[in-house]
């Protein structure tokens, strides 16, 4: 198994001493069951990853001195990608932030569309998973919760593609080229409910530059769409 990774929002320098306390302290200690000289990996998206080695280990926190950089920030360069989806049932909707998350996504962004059946998302649950699953530098911005058509109406068409999945859409078209096109680009894709979109919502949608696409003819989970998008995106800008 690999080391332990954590993120943290304050300043990384080599030789620096931090204290950990309250979430990632209890994650440490009590979790991963680290003891007195072990190692592990501290990260932001500002400062890079370092290796980081256990000096002190007390009751309600942790003293660790900064040894190594592991990964400078500019090493990293994410695309500027966002998941929009709708609230799906708790286990799925983890599995889907956690895989998101590994793969890159820098914004996630919940909706509620007319054929959501769950109507609320629980945000600080969704910023702990994505926390604990990010294997990049920086981890995705989480949007509160908003409807379809405040979305679509405030979404930024001049400077962002926003992709949709059309289950309508014929099978001919060649979803990897369509993503290809638009590498590098600030992108958006929009993935559906279980139940679809509505046609007033396909309507909405066919009245902005969106743009519809299929992933084939098999019907997918929310999560497994939105799961092989990102994954079909990643493999065109490779």
């Amino acid at each position: 198994m690999g080391k332990i990774r954590v993120y943290s929002n304050k300043n990384l320098r080599i030789s620096s001493l931090l204290r950990i306390e309250d979430d990632d302290f209890h994650y440490i200690k009590n979790v991963m069951r680290l003891k007195k000289d072990e190692h592990f990996i501290l990260f932001n998206a500002t400062d890079g990853e370092f290796d980081c080695n256990i000096i002190e280990l007390n009751k309600k926190d942790l003293k660790v001195q900064i040894e190594t950089q592991l990964r400078t920030p500019s090493s990293e360069n994410l695309n500027d990608t966002e998941l929009i989806f709708t609230p799906i049932r708790h286990q799925r909707q983890d599995f889907l932030i956690e895989k998101a998350t590994e793969l890159g996504i820098k914004t996630l962004s919940p909706i509620l569309t007319k054929n959501t059946s769950i109507k609320d998302i629980n945000i600080e649950r969704a910023n702990t998973i994505a926390k604990e699953a990010t294997e990049q530098l920086s981890i995705p911005n989480i949007t509160p919760l908003t409807s379809f058509n405040e979305k679509i109406a405030k979404f930024d068409f001049n400077n962002r593609i926003l992709i949709y999945l059309d289950e309508r859409q014929n099978n001919n078209q060649n979803t990897v080229d369509i993503l290809r096109k638009y590498k590098g680009k600030p992108i958006s894709f929009l993935i559906g409910p279980e139940g679809g979109f509505d046609e007033n919502e396909f309507e909405i949608l066919s009245k902005t530059p969106a743009i519809g696409i299929t992933l084939g003819k098999l019907i997918l989970r929310a999560e497994t769409a939105g799961i092989s998008i990102i994954s079909l995106y990643n493999i065109g800008i490779d």
